[in-house]
């Protein structure tokens, strides 16, 4: 519906249409119609149509003012028909045979132009209509109307492809991981081996390790998120060479006095801790040299979790400062993430046998929620750093970072 504010009789309209599975139609209308029907809402056909009067309701609804060529106008006038009656005419309909010469309804099949509509960023020439009925979908194929048939079927194969994040209402709560995470303060505590169900953990901590120091060659205090028992703030101060500041940042108070212990008998004297979730912690800004979160950030859950810790971790780092992860990962492709989930399988059952497998993939069900590697590259760009960095990955598992400009 079209009123006097939004009118423009020199333009014409443009009203879209999607069948829900990414393929995209195109209405484009002459010049409008300057006929007012029901409460100043102006017809959406167009200057010259013969036929009704016509607009389409918030509800779908069809509403008409016969033309005066019409027999119906003596004992009808104006009349509101609602989907599913047998009279109701979908905008498509109209087009084809009633408004042909004025009209031209053609499939969209630019990719840039598809993401747009699929953002609902339309421009102000566009109207959204209401998804197309699998019917109209088919009558358009019959009347040669669909440029492409391979395109939807390449949309649909990608939709089938694309790894989708699953619910997070059954996940498990903060006190609960924080629990597990208490009892295991031992297992943790080992530089080599306390992250064995972690497939390359001694690598990807040297490689992190390395590279903070290569990119922030001056370094003077550091924040560690789930520090655990500190095993990477300890490799960061061996590969330094020299103390800094140390700011253990975790959930469990079992964890973090191991870590002050631990970090403190490696010459480590000013040593902060914070016992807190990173959304809850009132981090100091512009403070940290190097930010480390080594298994972590997996217990983030939707997207606005993710940009909301990112954003946080780069307001915190100074300039010239690097943020380095190591954490477990999923694909973008359901395929090769079944792929790398069966790999990742082998290699536990390797270590522990067919009960450990099983245990390891229950937990990571109930409290994990990671996300694509190449997902969280991308958004430490959209959050600000100037550069990212690609470390290692085999399986599951990846080690990479970003640099603040």
């Amino acid at each position: 519906m079209m009123d006097d504010e939004a009118y423009d009789a020199s333009q014409p309209e443009v009203t879209l249409y999607s069948d829900g599975k990414g393929r995209w139609l195109k209405l484009v209308g002459g010049v409008q119609c300057s006929e007012k029907i029901l409460f100043n809402h102006r017809c959406q056909g167009v200057v010259g149509h013969q036929g009704d009067h016509w607009c389409f309701g918030p509800d779908g609804s069809y509403q008409f003012n016969p033309h005066d060529s019409d027999p119906r106008r003596k004992h009808i006038g104006f009349g509101t028909i609602p989907p599913g009656n047998s009279e109701y005419r979908t905008p498509l309909e109209m087009s084809r045979y009633r408004f042909l010469n004025f009209h031209e309804d053609t499939e969209i099949t630019d990719a840039e132009e598809i993401a747009r509509l699929e953002r609902g960023d339309f421009k102000p020439e566009e109207g959204f209509d209401r998804p197309c009925t699998e019917e109209e979908m088919e009558q358009l194929r019959q009347l040669g109307r669909l440029e492409s048939d391979k395109n939807f079927l390449r949309f649909e194969r990608s939709a089938e492809l694309k790894y989708r994040v699953k619910d997070f209402s059954a996940k498990s709560s903060t006190d609960v991981i924080t629990a597990r995470f208490d009892g295991d303060v031992e297992r943790f505590s080992n530089l080599e081996t306390g992250q064995s169900a972690t497939i390359d953990a001694p690598l990807s901590m040297q490689l992190i390790t390395e590279a903070a120091v290569r990119l922030t060659p001056n370094i003077e205090r550091v924040l560690d998120i789930g520090c655990g028992a500190g095993n990477n703030m300890l490799k960061l101060r061996h590969v330094y060479g020299k103390p800094f500041a140390s700011d253990l940042l975790d959930l469990s108070v079992p964890m973090l006095a191991r870590a002050r212990q631990r970090v403190n008998e490696a010459g480590i004297e000013a040593v902060t801790t914070w016992h807190s979730d990173l959304r809850d912690a009132e981090l100091p800004k512009e403070s940290y040299d190097v930010v480390l979160a080594a298994a972590v950030l997996h217990h983030m859950r939707d997207d606005e979790d993710w940009r909301a810790a990112f954003e946080k971790i780069i307001s915190v780092l100074r300039p010239g400062g690097s943020f380095w992860i190591t954490d477990l990962v999923v694909q973008e492709t359901m395929p090769v993430h079944e792929l790398m989930g069966s790999r990742y399988g082998d290699y536990l059952e390797g270590l522990g046998g067919v009960d450990y497998r099983q245990k390891v993939f229950e937990y990571i069900d109930r409290e994990d929620s990671p996300r694509p590697m190449t997902y969280q590259l991308d958004l430490l760009r959209r959050v600000g750093f100037a550069h990212v960095e690609l470390l290692h990955k085999n399986s599951c598992f990846a080690a990479f970072g970003a640099w603040k400009e």
